[in-house]
């Protein structure tokens, strides 16, 4: 329930502060003195456009405040929006900064407004749908089945794509087993280039390695009076000193390790060079062998090592083609059961919309009778070809798909004996679809709703007995929901249980809005000027207390 409206410095209003209570509250005032601006206001709570036009001219901020109640426990929620002629606008729930998407998410439920825009989506075949779902409790069966469509399409989708990336593995197939056999008679092993490149050096130095290996030979262990020689004498030397002074014991024994290692060496070098030998023939393998790696590697990675990987990737992609084909007959299996199920889900849907739709036709029928439509006629046929729906569908076996289901229903109606219903956009007059609007929200309302329902203008194209009626069809809805009725006729304006007239003024020269709350004599007097406009007899106030007396009594 909306309690509490609070409007600062948005269009004429300076600053509006007004609470609401159950049942039907009414709204009345003079064209133009700024009803229409409540609506708009209410509407920026739920999400629409706000802009820098809307904000009081002098003003650098809008500001709309709503106190909701909601549950059983009269929960608060407080929702505040600000529209900033610098454009920072703001939104805050229960004093948090939030955005316009959460919010219209979180007033979901809390508001509906009927006004001239509103009715007109009423028009659309599937908004029309919505509506038959809604009076048929059926909105969870069409999101479970629009869960079921959702899963159809990803199924489908995922197949379509299985499909186009096994026809491009397959033409990439046959280069790719070409590159795989190209790297496999290689037999490259793992950074084979960093050996095979210092193994060239080697080969290319071999002369030089070999002679300066047989030189350092030579100085060493080789010739007469070589380094190993003269130490062995030295060792000699000390040998005989030692016997004398035993401090020489040590260097000695140093000098007999040293000449030792002296003579590793000399043989390691003994080795190298018998080895070391000129060999073309290894040096061009090698060399063959590079060139054979660098233009692989020119192909296919800068390493070995990024060669080995390509390879690897190429014999995933030719697994992937054989392994492509069994996953999309899995998919397709999958996509065979959704399809089945969908099918199924929308049968049972479509079911109960017809049995749904001759229920709420009835229905609608009773209801416009009492609203001065006593002959009208109201059918809810369903589109068995779905045109305009193709792009959105998918077609399985007889039954043509979208996320609704099967259905596509259109509301036909006539006011008049003897007319054949017709779609309303084409017939219904605007006092017909205010009424036909009327009658389908008085439908779609729940017993103890939180939902406040605002009607803008639901009297237009109606007057007299018609209004009257409308007035008390209004008054029977606001029983189970909070109802706020703006209006220009006081046919309706005495059902209200609450009234507030819409006074626009100048003050130092700028005009304003105001809320003024009628009761008694006030409120006697602006039905009596809505009968009778600025020159109020004493015959059209006794004709107001009458409606205001007769309205109590119903």
């Amino acid at each position: 329930m909306l309690a509490e409206l609070t409007i600062r410095n948005f269009a004429i209003i300076d600053e509006l502060s007004v609470s609401f209570g159950p049942g039907l509250t009414v709204v009345t005032g003079e064209t133009g003195a700024g009803k229409s601006i409540l609506v708009n206001a209410i509407n920026l709570l739920l999400g629409s456009r706000g802009s820098a036009d809307l904000i009081r001219v002098g003003s650098q901020e809008a500001t709309v405040t709503a106190l909701f109640l909601r549950g059983k426990e009269d929960e608060e929620f407080l929702v505040q929006r600000t529209l900033s002629v610098s454009g920072r606008n703001r939104v805050h729930v229960n004093g948090e900064l939030t955005t316009v998407v959460a919010l219209t998410d979180l007033c979901h439920g809390l508001v509906s407004i009927s006004g001239q825009h509103e009715h007109q989506l009423f028009l659309d075949p599937q908004v029309q749908l919505h509506i038959l779902d809604r009076y048929g409790d059926l909105e969870e069966m069409r999101q479970t089945y629009g869960a079921t469509f959702a899963r159809l399409r990803e199924t489908g989708a995922a197949v379509e794509r299985l499909r186009r990336q096994l026809r491009e593995r397959r033409e990439r197939a046959e280069l790719s087993r070409f590159q795989v056999e190209e790297i496999a008679r290689a037999k490259i092993e793992p950074d084979e280039e960093l050996k095979l490149a210092a193994e060239r050096e080697i080969l290319r130095h071999a002369e030089r390695l070999h002679q300066g290996a047989v030189s350092a030979y030579d100085l060493l262990y080789g010739e007469s009076g070589a380094v190993v020689e003269r130490l062995g004498q030295c060792e000699k030397i000390l040998a005989d000193l030692g016997r004398l002074d035993p401090s020489l014991q040590s260097p000695m024994s140093t000098l007999e390790d040293l000449r030792l290692r002296l003579e590793d060496v000399a043989l390691a070098l003994r080795e190298y060079y018998q080895r070391m030998e000129a060999d073309p023939a290894r040096l061009q393998w090698v060399e063959d062998r590079l060139d054979l790696l660098h233009r692989l590697m020119r192909k296919y990675g800068a390493t070995t090592r990024a060669v080995l990987a390509e390879e690897e990737k190429l014999r995933r992609e030719l697994e992937a083609v054989e392994d492509g084909e069994a996953a999309i007959a899995a998919t397709e299996r999958e996509l065979e059961d959704l399809r089945r199920q969908a099918a199924s889900e929308a049968r049972d849907l479509s079911t109960h919309r017809r049995e749904t739709a001759e229920r709420l036709a009835r229905a609608m029928e009773d209801r416009l009778a009492a609203l001065d439509m006593p002959y009208s006629r109201f059918t809810v046929p369903f589109d068995t070809e779905r045109q305009g729906t193709q792009g959105q569908a998918v077609q399985v076996g007889e039954y043509l798909l979208d996320e609704n289901g099967m259905d596509r229903v259109t509301f036909l109606f006539s006011a008049n004996p003897g007319e054949e219903p017709r779609p309303m956009a084409k017939i219904a007059s605007g006092g017909e679809l205010s009424r036909i609007v009327l009658a389908l929200k008085e439908l779609q309302a729940k017993e103890r709703a939180e939902e406040t329902l605002i009607f803008d203008e639901v009297d237009a194209g109606i007057g007299g007995r018609t209004a009257d009626m409308v007035g008390q069809r209004l008054k029977a809805l606001a029983r189970r929901h909070q109802v706020l009725c703006i209006t220009h006729l006081p046919q309706i304006a005495c059902y209200g249980e609450h009234h507030f007239a819409v006074r626009k003024a100048t003050r130092r020269g700028r005009t304003t809005t105001t809320l003024e709350g009628l009761a008694g004599e006030s409120r006697l007097d602006e039905i009596a000027r809505m009968l009778g406009g600025v020159n109020v007899s004493t015959k059209t106030r006794a004709h107001a207390r009458e409606m205001l007396e007769q309205a109590y009594k119903g």
